[in-house]
């Protein structure tokens, strides 16, 4: 089977676009190892090249990292990502190794536009994780993994007003009003959200509205005001209050299942290169 076959499977399987560097073996073994859905071997195999003078530098070997843990941390039931285990954590590592990869691709922006599918995907799961942890008031946790989320995904300013949501509901309100803030000046109403994080767009423009009411930020607060009708047609639940508390309820049921696979440490930790 030619690689260009591979990668068209590996497209129409998982909606993400996948470089093949016919000039470049190295690179190739993690596109064909990602194929072949052997995602423990494409994080080795990625993070051993980032170790190495050669590629230490490139940006592929860490996206490789990236989307190796994301498809682990979908499938707990065949590796091994539980706290303590081999593979924990994998949808922080995969939130830290694409930042990483951001970063070194940041010079000449090569590889940047090639995995927009998957970027898409992190989202949507880091998000859902997120308001999971928020509608069970774990406010630190949901902050943290926004945090790591938007600094993955830099181009949706949904999941900064989420962090700074979380942040003000954990009491940190100075990391919270600062994120709501930034997140504010990019949200107008010409704005066009993402399709896997707008539907929580709304609701937050309500809470935001409602804090900074409180604060005493009157601009901001009608401007939020404002945006709350504009992105209500994409909020599943049309902000109705009962449909929201059986949100809530149905993610406390949940949270036994969540907290098996996802670590209980809220420890920030440094996205150093590796």
């Amino acid at each position: 089977m030619t690689t260009r076959l591979l990668l068209i499977l590996s497209i129409l399987a998982y909606g993400i676009k996948l470089q093949a560097q016919s000039d470049d073996k190295k690179i190739d073994e993690l596109v064909f190892l990602y194929v072949d859905e052997k995602y423990d071997k494409v994080v080795d195999k990625a993070l051993s090249l980032s170790q190495n003078d050669k590629y230490k530098r490139h940006p592929l070997p860490y996206i490789y990292a990236s989307m190796g843990y994301y498809q682990m941390s979908r499938r707990p039931d065949k590796f091994e990502i539980a706290k303590g285990e081999e593979y924990q954590k994998p949808l922080k590592y995969a939130q830290k190794y694409c930042y990483t990869f951001l970063k070194k691709d940041k010079k000449e922006n090569q590889y940047y536009d090639d995995y927009k599918e998957y970027y898409d995907l992190l989202a949507d799961t880091s998000n859902k994780l997120s308001q999971h942890y928020y509608l069970n008031e774990d406010y630190r946790k949901a902050a943290s993994n926004y945090k790591y989320a938007y600094r993955a995904v830099t181009n949706d300013p949904i999941l900064q007003l989420w962090e700074g949501i979380s942040e003000v509901k954990s009491k940190n309100s100075v990391e919270g009003d600062k994120n709501i803030l930034e997140a504010l000046e990019k949200i107008d109403e010409n704005f066009e959200p993402s399709e896997v994080t707008a539907g929580v767009l709304a609701h937050g423009m309500l809470i935001v509205e409602e804090y900074l009411t409180q604060i005493g930020k009157t601009t901001e607060a009608n401007k939020a005001k404002k945006l709350v009708d504009v992105f209500k047609k994409y909020d599943p639940d049309e902000l109705d209050k009962q449909k929201m508390a059986a949100r809530k309820e149905k993610a406390k049921e949940e949270n036994k299942v969540m907290r098996k696979f996802y670590s209980d440490d809220d420890e920030d930790e440094e996205d150093d290169d590796e």
